[in-house]
Formats: structure tokens, C-alpha cells, sequence
């Protein structure tokens, strides 16, 4: 099988290459170069015979790869080296990408679940309300030295918090009305985390069938920042304005936009389902 590394043509991933070169000398790779998300789509999708692809990004870059890698013999390895590296969170706390190749050589793919939103597909999270504000807005947040993406997700909640109106949001699901309401925060997750680091469904597995929902009631401004206390110390499924749903599939009314792992999508509604072992993922062993 061969194995094709999907790089952004920048200073950065080109200082890639060498650690590259050195580890896959044993076998057939090719460093493939691409300035858009449709070209690393149209290249995945020309190439015939199964082959291992890398996705050397965070989230984003994740998102972009799957639309063509979804129900095919194709395999994908992640090497988190993006400003969001959520998803990865959920198979490994290592690190290090050198690590993380070496490690990932040594591993066979395994069918995980993708999540269908309309006419395209998720691996991480797709979230309304505030969370996706701060989540469409937080990239404009300057880099700070020594601060750490979650730190960033927290200035842009507060940046955010005071200009945020509530949105009305409607979850149906098998027939059954689950959530109508207003609400500041709901998410619809294949895996545990989101913005940075926070673990949002910490009962999300990507190998279930099913899809992790929590929603967040409407509260007074004011108690906004209250709430992201006892999310980072894992404590927010204890309070009464949370509500945690497990479903195949849904359809959720809002009127405004959503960010799907880090890119904002609108549309009219939204049908999600669940898409069991769609996905030859390469896992890493648990650290």
C-alpha cells in the first residue's frame, strides 16, 4: 500500500519533509503539495488502487480529506499539526508527530462512524448557538505566546459572550420532539472534543453507531462564564440546564449557521445520521 502525505503548500509543512524522508525510507510515499481543499479532493479520488493517506493539519484539514475518503478502500492517518486538533484528542494524548508516524506504522485501520450533515460529512463536531460563534470567530483571536488553544477559546467566550443573542433551536429525532428551545450552546458530536481541548461528550465513542447531542439551556449572560468552570473541570453534565441525547440520527431547526470542525455551514435545516464503519481510520494505541 502506498502511503501519500496531504501537506499545505507552506514554510511550515515543508520543514516536514526531512522528518518524513527519514522515517518512511522503507516505503512507497509521496508528499503530495495542494493550496486547496478541492485539489487534495480530486486527488484522492483519482487515485485507483487503496492507499494510506496522511492528513497533516488539524480539524480543518481532517474535514477536507474526508469528503472523498468516506465509504472507500482508502485508509487515513491523522498527524495533528493544526491550530484545532480536536479529534485527535479522542485517540491518543501524545504529541509529538514523530512519535505519532512511527507509532501509526505499526497499526492497522480500523471501520469508525462519520456523521452526515446534508450533503456532507463530519468526523468531529458540529455545533449552534454561542459555541458556534466563538467557534467561527476564534481564529481572529492574534496568537499569543504561551497560550494554549483552549486559553483561546476562553477569550473568544468572553469576547463573544456579551454581543451573543440567543438562538431557538429544534431537535427532532425519530419522530420525537427531543429539544425546543432557546439555547446557548448544542452540539451534535462523533467524538469527545471541541474548541481547543474541551470535553464536551465525554461518553462519545466513534465505533457506537450513534451520535453524542448536549445541549445547553438558555441563562442569564452573566452565568456564561459560570457554566465554562464546571466544563473544564469535567463537571458540566451535573448541572440542570444540560442535556445529553444519543441518537442515529436527527434533524435540527435553527435559522442561524453552524460550525462543522472548524467551518461555518449554513442551510434552511439540518438532517444529521450516523454513518456506521464508513471510515478505515489508522488508531493509535492509547497512551
Amino acid at each position: 500500500m502506498k502511503h501519500i502525505f496531504m501537506m499545505h503548500d507552506t514554510k511550515r509543512h515543508h520543514d516536514l519533509e526531512g522528518m518524513i524522508h527519514d522515517i518512511m525510507q522503507e516505503y512507497v510515499y509521496e508528499i503530495v503539495y495542494t493550496t486547496s481543499m478541492q485539489d487534495s479532493q480530486k486527488y484522492i479520488q483519482n487515485c485507483l488502487e487503496p492507499s494510506r493517506f496522511y492528513a497533516v493539519g488539524g480539524d480543518g484539514t481532517i474535514n477536507g480529506l474526508l469528503q472523498a475518503l468516506v465509504h472507500s478502500e482508502h485508509e487515513l492517518v491523522i498527524l495533528p499539526f493544526g491550530t484545532g486538533n480536536d479529534f485527535c484528542r479522542t485517540l491518543t494524548k501524545e504529541k509529538d508527530i514523530r512519535q505519532l508516524l512511527i507509532q501509526s506504522l505499526k497499526q492497522e485501520s480500523q471501520k469508525v462512524d462519520t456523521i452526515q450533515i446534508n450533503d456532507r460529512y463530519y468526523l468531529n463536531a458540529a455545533c449552534f448557538g454561542l459555541d458556534s460563534m466563538i467557534a467561527n470567530k476564534v481564529h481572529d483571536i492574534p496568537d499569543i505566546p504561551f497560550v494554549p488553544e483552549s486559553q483561546s477559546y476562553i477569550i473568544s467566550i468572553f469576547k463573544q459572550v456579551f454581543r451573543y443573542d440567543n438562538h431557538h433551536v429544534k431537535i427532532v429525532s425519530d419522530g420525537k420532539c427531543l429539544y425546543d428551545n432557546q439555547t446557548i450552546l448544542c452540539t451534535l458530536n462523533n467524538a469527545q472534543y471541541y474548541g481547543g481541548g474541551f470535553q464536551i461528550t465525554p461518553q462519545a465513542q466513534i465505533q457506537d453507531g450513534y451520535m453524542d447531542i448536549c445541549v445547553v439551556d438558555r441563562v442569564p449572560k452573566i452565568k456564561i462564564p459560570y457554566l465554562v468552570t464546571y466544563l473544564l473541570s469535567h463537571q458540566l453534565h451535573k448541572r440542570h440546564e444540560v442535556h445529553y441525547y444519543k441518537v442515529k440520527e436527527a434533524t435540527v431547526y435553527c435559522r442561524h449557521s453552524c460550525n462543522i470542525d472548524g467551518e461555518e455551514y449554513k442551510a434552511d435545516s439540518y438532517y444529521f445520521q450516523v454513518c456506521p464503519q464508513s471510515l478505515n481510520l489508522v488508531m493509535y494505541k492509547k497512551s
